[in-house]
């Protein structure tokens, strides 16, 4: 194999383990595309080199996970080269070695959309599109549902794709995200694609000859490549994994992580269990889904300090226009703000059925030319104002509830597995103090033990109750 800018003759003639990440995008970035630029592409080459990429990428993750950031700012993005990978892995079907190079791409395709997940980018078009026509490759050649070298079917990796698109919206931080692409694995065995649409199995579906992910099956809309898989298959796998994953919790080891990362899974889990949950249930006729408001006007606001004040009654809240409802957030339409809304931030809504305040975060922020779109993700619909005071008399009579740090206390739900816990300023977490609370007409002291969530403004905080006093009025 030759070409005119020096194409190695052999994987091991360059020393790909012996350079760093900067090093190595670079160095494997020109032979690929030298490679792009040849006549052919050597399967050998492109093993030596996805095994190398693949590799990096799996402890580019491993740090991430446990720091519990994003990228960190001198970080290598080889998201780049992972591209231009997949398109000389798709030049290098036409040569021997076409099945193991498929079963690679796709692969390597799920890496990529999760690289891209983890930066809070979405999944690009040209990787949907190398994927549907690798995994096209894999059907035409009858071996899409047999196992590989590398473990897994062609249509589990490429499920595995799929699903991480259904992870979007769900107000997942880059470790929940990088978590479930390790369920996302396990969940996606022995799962077989179906051309043919059944509407008592079949809720969502992918057109392999679009450059989109997973879509929502919509009957007016026709697919000109349809391809659906069992959501209720998949809505039992996440099920399950949420309860073997609380039973295995409290034994499980924290490793070298810098923060407890347990919780976070418990609540990614719970998070996932929620939106396949409601799918469910959703197909099954019970619930209509996701609800087109007509423009109503409903007071809400954003921002962990504005949400307190509004809350308290110490400030008015602003007008959002609400356009849709769901069981699980909702989506406005907000124009004339003076501060800008961020995505992550603490939201406050008024509960469009009721009399009180929806807590939430949102999670979805664009701009439009109607003005800015804010989806909000529930997360507290019974919760209660508490004040954490530093403990200096525990005496029930004496405790001021005017003062000290504000939080929102949300209720747990022992049937799910979800203990109470507090909505706090981002920061005010400190399992060093002893504080106490009156979430009722009871008094607790308490000592916070964890974060479960955080995002934005704001974080999620579980506790322990030190001592309990009783109300005997």
């Amino acid at each position: 194999m030759s070409g005119g800018r020096g194409i190695p003759g052999d994987a091991n003639e360059i020393a790909w383990r012996q350079l760093a990440d900067a090093e190595f995008a670079a160095t494997a970035t020109a032979a690929v595309e030298t490679w792009l630029a040849a006549a052919s592409v050597e399967t050998r080459l492109l093993v030596a080199l996805d095994d190398e990429l693949e590799l990096r990428l799996t402890q580019q993750r491993a740090r991430r996970r446990r720091s519990g950031a994003k990228s960190p700012p001198d970080e290598t993005d080889l998201r780049p080269l992972c591209y231009l990978l997949l398109m000389a892995m798709e030049r290098g079907c036409a040569g021997s070695g076409s099945g193991l190079v498929v079963t690679r791409a796709l692969r390597l395709a799920g890496l990529h959309g999760l690289c891209s997940m983890l930066l809070a980018e979405p999944i690009a078009g040209p990787t949907w599109s190398h994927a549907h026509r690798m995994y096209a490759r894999a059907e035409a050649a009858g071996t899409a549902d047999q196992p590989t070298v590398l473990g897994p079917s062609d249509t589990a990796f490429y499920l595995r794709l799929l699903l991480l698109s259904t992870l979007a919206g769900n107000g997942l931080i880059a470790r929940q995200i990088d978590k479930s692409f390790d369920w996302l694995s396990t969940w996606s065995l022995d799962i077989v694609l179906d051309k043919t649409h059944d509407s008592m199995r079949h809720h969502l579906g992918v057109d392999l000859e679009a450059s989109a992910g997973l879509q929502v099956v919509n009957a007016q809309e026709k697919m000109a490549a349809p391809r659906y898989f069992d959501h209720l298959r998949l809505a039992a796998r996440v099920s399950a994994a949420r309860s073997d994953y609380f039973r295995q919790i409290s034994v499980a080891t924290i490793g070298l992580y810098l923060t407890n990362p347990l919780f976070e899974f418990h609540d990614a889990l719970n998070q996932l269990s929620r939106y396949w949950d409601y799918v469910a249930v959703r197909h099954s006729g019970q619930d209509s889904g996701r609800k087109r408001i007509d423009e109503k006007s409903v007071a809400a606001t954003s921002g962990y300090d504005r949400c307190v004040r509004v809350v308290t009654g110490t400030a008015a809240a602003e007008q959002w226009t609400l356009i849709d409802l769901s069981p699980t957030g909702a989506g406005f339409m907000v124009t004339g703000l003076a501060q800008p809304i961020e995505k992550g931030a603490l939201t406050v809504f008024a509960d469009p059925g009721g009399d009180g305040w929806i807590v939430g975060a949102a999670v979805r922020v664009a701009a439009s030319a109607h003005g800015v779109e804010v989806g909000v993700r529930r997360m507290a619909v019974t919760w209660r104002p508490v004040r954490l005071q530093e403990e200096v008399a525990v005496d029930m009579h004496t405790a001021d509830d005017s003062e000290g740090t504000f939080g929102f206390f949300v209720f747990g739900d022992e049937a799910r597995g979800l203990a109470d816990s507090i909505i706090l300023r981002s920061g005010a977490y400190d399992p060093t103090r002893t504080y106490t609370m009156r979430p009722g007409r009871d008094l607790f002291e308490i000592r916070l033990s964890r974060v479960i969530q955080s995002a934005g403004d704001w974080e999620r905080v579980g506790f322990d109750v030190l001592k309990r006093f009783t109300a005997t009025a």
